[in-house]
């Protein structure tokens, strides 16, 4: 499952969502409903850097 990493304005980290993907907690992430979950800058993929991210506002 490939992921797809954002910068999160509001909680200023990095997070990242699955597309497809079915939670435990029964959330479905589509691109009309994301799913945002927190992400280490460390699991970033090789040659992309925080400048590179899209800018997204998580709210809890």
């Amino acid at each position: 499952m490939d992921r797809i990493f954002a910068w999160d304005d509001h909680h200023n980290r990095v997070v990242y969502r699955i597309p497809g993907c079915t939670h435990k907690d029964g959330r479905e992430d589509s691109d009309l409903s994301p799913v945002w979950l927190p992400a280490k800058e460390s699991e970033l993929p090789e040659n992309v850097c925080l400048e590179d991210l899209r800018r997204v506002s998580v709210e809890e």
